[in-house]
């Protein structure tokens, strides 16, 4: 089974707030997860990755 596609081009984020999103997945349990998986940033930006 592959990616299932949201009919009439509807986004995730047309339906799910990014309030929600961090209730959910709070900032610290997504930098812990980042760091035990090795995928950090190579670059340092003004928005770290976990906010875009």
């Amino acid at each position: 089974m592959g990616q299932v596609k949201s009919p009439a081009r509807e986004r995730l984020s047309d339906r799910v707030a990014v309030g929600v999103l961090t209730r959910v997945f709070p900032p610290g349990l997504v930098d812990e997860v980042i760091a035990e998986t090795g995928r950090g940033e190579r670059r340092s930006r003004l928005l770290p990755a976990r906010v875009v």
